[in-house]
């Protein structure tokens, strides 16, 4: 027995090039969006931003302490 060719069926998803506003959506009402999902969950928020304020404080004083290491 031979192998039969079987025909295989491509689809292919495009955007249009005359069509401007693909992504319009995603950027309308960028502040009240952002507010909406802060207040929804502002303790998410305040513990992943409080760590990173944290540390970036604490290296900023770190390198501003071993500048002036040297002076006294």
């Amino acid at each position: 027995m031979g192998k039969v060719p079987v025909r295989l069926k491509e689809v292919v998803y495009t955007l249009s090039p005359n069509h401007l506003n693909v992504m319009s959506g995603l950027w309308k009402d960028i502040p009240g969006k952002l507010s909406e999902k802060f207040q929804s969950s502002w303790q998410n928020a305040l513990f992943l931003i409080t760590p990173g304020v944290a540390i970036y404080w604490y290296v900023e004083d770190f390198k501003e302490k071993e500048k002036q290491a040297h002076r006294y």
